[in-house]
């Protein structure tokens, strides 16, 4: 079987990484669904949900903070990442 062409695999990854087209999820649903999120910047993962998300709102992921749904820690190499709360533990 022939190698995928570079642009097939750029939008393969796009599409997993929900940037091809904003999803119609819940924010809990997508950070499930990227495993972890970057988050070294307070305001990071609200970027990153807004550019994956239909109709995203800030209260939305606060909400979730709060509510101890999702976690800001060390995960992934050390850095800062959110994840969902039950992911962590």
């Amino acid at each position: 079987m022939p190698p995928l062409p570079l642009r097939a695999l750029n939008r393969t990854l796009l599409h997993r990484q929900l940037l091809a087209t904003r999803s119609n999820r819940p924010a809990l649903d997508v950070v499930r669904h990227l495993v972890a999120t970057q988050s070294q910047e307070p305001n990071w993962p609200y970027v990153g949900l807004w550019t994956r998300m239909e109709n995203f709102t800030h209260d939305e992921l606060t909400s979730l903070l709060e509510d101890r749904g999702v976690v800001r820690s060390t995960v992934l190499r050390g850095t800062q990442h959110l994840v969902a709360a039950d992911d962590f533990g």
